[in-house]
């Protein structure tokens, strides 16, 4: 038999292995060495701006405007300026519930307005906003049941200082509590960021509002601040 030329036999060629596959499984390796696959990430909190609505769980929250109003002095003084932020608010509960108020400074939010769980840029005001229903003899604090309100956020600012050109409120949701706690009503709660007791509440939304300059207060409004 006749031997290849050279009186060596054949040598089998090498196979070439793609780099994209050796970094794959070099890839599935480490993940598999340090328990499996990582979870995805959470989902970003929406970006909403004057016009949009929010499906909050208890309620559903329209986010309207943004302005500045000002309320002058009945004895000649320089009078008041707010900044205000006008919600429609619908409670898609069962039960009548309250505006509340939301967080600032170490004090916790309660009700629907605790859901506003941050403004930015903040309002230096140590008594933090009033929230109402307006009327028109004596504003309500109340929502009830699949009623639309309008909800108004008032902050007072100070005699020299400039109104922002616009407003962000990070916002979060609620959902029914499980009543797993005996003796323990069954309520709405905010939903948290986590499973700890001390987590925060989660944003699901942040919303953008411009600030529109506009005029004085009406009569019956300054009345009722």
């Amino acid at each position: 038999m006749t031997s290849p030329p050279g009186g060596e036999s054949t040598r089998r060629r090498p196979v070439a292995v793609p780099i994209a596959a050796l970094v794959a499984a070099t890839g599935l390796g480490i993940t598999a060495a340090f328990g499996g696959f990582s979870e995805a990430p959470q989902e970003p909190p929406k970006q909403l701006g004057p016009g949009a609505s929010l499906d909050q769980g208890e309620f559903t929250t329209k986010f309207v405007e943004s302005r500045t109003v000002f309320q002058p002095d009945q004895f000649g003084g320089e009078g008041k300026r707010f900044l205000e932020v006008e919600l429609q608010v619908t409670n898609k509960g069962d039960e009548t519930t309250g505006v509340g108020f939301p967080r600032y400074g170490k004090t916790s939010g309660v009700f629907f307005a605790a859901s506003l769980l941050k403004m930015t840029p903040a309002i230096a005001d140590e008594s933090g906003p009033t929230v109402s229903v307006p009327g028109r003899s004596v504003p309500s604090r109340q929502l009830h049941p699949d009623l639309p309100a309008t909800v108004v956020l008032r902050y007072e600012l100070e005699p020299r200082q400039h109104a922002p050109k616009q407003v962000q409120y990070d916002v979060g949701t609620f959902e029914f509590s499980a009543g797993a706690i005996k003796n323990v009503k069954r309520d709405w709660l905010l939903v948290k960021d986590g499973d700890e007791a001390d987590s925060p509440p989660k944003v699901v939304a942040q919303v953008t509002l411009p600030v529109r300059q506009a005029g004085n207060l009406p009569a019956r409004q300054a009345g009722n601040l």
